[in-house]
């Protein structure tokens, strides 16, 4: 078995945002960042999300062929430990395949494959041998914080991919990191998109420094 190479890519705002206060949607990305997005997802092999993602946000996770003409879509993975996302949600729509991994023992969605964990081995690590034991070899994490916090700091991700916006969110606003500690990344590139700002960081040079 092939542990999947994970890619993480994210879209802030200037002061660190990745929502308004209580989850609520802001446009972050442009329209050259949003392309940049579904040329990424057509690449990988599935996108993965947790569930206060599609509660929040009712993506699709599949790639608009109007931006990615040649694209294929990705296998949608969401991590709902308590079957939470409504039934009506986008990513049910049966326009891709979508697995949702769970701990709960009972419960059925339609449009989805159910996949059971015990709750102590929804963790990054296990998570990947098991989309590696279904031929999943590329996986790109699009959120939402928890999920990417989980993967970053368990050292589970290969790539991570920052898009800083011209947008101020409002206090309130949900922050991609709200540590006890002082994280530090090296940056591998940056490239200026649509008046934003793209950065790749290299998640295996990860510090932390702890505050006392």
């Amino acid at each position: 078995m092939t542990r999947p190479r994970v890619t993480v890519n994210i879209a802030l705002s200037l002061n660190g945002m990745i929502a308004g206060p209580g989850g609520r949607r802001v446009v972050i990305s442009s329209a050259a960042d949003r392309m940049r997005v579904h040329r990424l997802r057509s690449e990988n092999d599935a996108v993965l999300v947790g569930a206060n993602t599609v509660i929040n946000d009712n993506p699709h996770l599949t790639v608009d062929r109007t931006l990615v003409p040649d694209g294929h879509d990705p296998v949608r993975i969401v991590l709902d430990r308590n079957l939470r996302i409504p039934r009506n949600s986008n990513v049910l729509d049966g326009a891709a395949r979508t697995i949702i991994l769970t701990s709960a023992q009972t419960g059925r969605i339609e449009g989805a494959d159910i996949m059971i964990l015990p709750q102590e081995r929804l963790t990054p690590g296990v998570i990947l041998n098991e989309l590696g034991d279904l031929g999943l070899g590329k996986i790109l994490i699009e959120g939402g914080r928890e999920v990417i916090r989980d993967f970053v700091l368990s050292g589970n991700v290969d790539e991570f991919t920052v898009f800083v916006a011209p947008v101020l969110i409002e206090r309130g606003g949900l922050q991609l990191f709200d540590p006890q500690a002082d994280i530090f990344l090296s940056v591998v590139a940056m490239m200026n998109i649509d008046g934003g700002l793209v950065i790749s960081l290299d998640p295996h040079s990860l510090m932390i420094a702890w505050k006392s």
